[in-house]
């Protein structure tokens, strides 16, 4: 598998709100030369910046102490919690960088006190718009071949036993990007339904990620899965006051998607990679 973790990191300071939401990257950010995706970079599995990044948002709670991770037997422990953001079938909003968006559903801003963790319940799926020039030929994995590679129309998941290989079509600058829809049904191979990321981007935070079945318990393997949950210990505690009275979230998905190009068969892959949300309150 090309990445393993798709975490929700958020990082808060006194009198604003930063809401992040990244993953432990595996790979570094894409080297261009004059917006060209370098060879070396495009082979060893790069982040670039999608046009389009589509989440499903469900839940986003704040908490004033470490919320009980979910077993396969039991659900998150959310008693030091408040909910701030609920839509009980899923906000979806398509992301681009520096983009507020409205996430509609029931919103409410939480009560005065310090919060130490941050908790998001979010679908599994991420959808994905793209068009990439590089600076060698390769083979899309529906049609073509070029050094302009998009992404196909479709769906498919990247889970314990593999990725879909049916995700880009290349070509010359011509092409029309499609968007493809991934649905995460593992963080690793063997089926592995936990990740954990401390200090995440030299952040200083801490976050765990879990995917959860229909009755938000620990899946127990790739069917099991229905949503994902991310946990956060900020690097710097939330001192949320009496005078807060709105909340924005912008959107930076400037490493959003995966890039991975192979060097022996020439065939290229695109999949969801990490994408920032930034929380402004006043």
């Amino acid at each position: 598998m090309r990445y393993f973790y798709k975490l929700i990191f958020l990082s808060f300071f006194i009198c604003s709100i930063n809401l992040v939401v990244s993953d432990e990257v595996k790979s570094e950010e894409c080297t261009t030369v004059g917006g060209v995706i370098t060879e070396a970079s495009a082979n060893n599995s790069c982040q670039s910046e999608p046009s389009g990044y589509g989440i499903v948002a469900y839940k986003l709670y704040l908490c004033t102490a470490a919320p009980t991770a979910p077993t396969t037997t039991t659900v998150t422990d959310l008693e030091s919690c408040v909910i701030v953001f609920e839509e009980e079938n899923g906000s979806s909003v398509t992301l681009s960088t520096g983009a507020s968006v409205n996430l509609g559903g029931t919103q409410s801003l939480p009560p005065a006190g310090v919060y130490t963790h941050g908790v998001m319940h979010m679908n599994n799926t991420f959808a994905i718009t793209a068009k990439k020039e590089f600076a060698v030929t390769y083979n899309g994995q529906v049609s073509g071949n070029g050094v302009v590679c998009v992404t196909a129309d479709g769906a498919g998941t990247s889970g314990s036993t593999g990725e879909s290989n049916d995700r880009t079509i290349c070509g010359d600058s011509t092409l029309t990007a499609g968007t493809y829809t991934e649905s995460l049904t593992s963080f690793d191979n063997p089926f592995n339904a936990t990740a954990t990321a401390n200090n995440v981007a030299g952040s200083g935070a801490n976050i765990t990620a879990y995917l959860i079945d229909t009755n938000e318990f620990l899946a127990v393997n790739d069917a099991d899965v229905n949503n994902l949950l991310g946990v956060v210990e900020f690097a710097n505690a939330a001192n949320i006051t009496a005078s807060t009275t709105n909340v924005e979230i912008s959107f930076n998905v400037g490493e959003g998607m995966s890039i991975d190009g192979d060097g022996i068969t020439g065939d290229m892959f695109m999949g969801s990679g990490p994408f920032q949300a930034t929380i402004s309150t006043n």
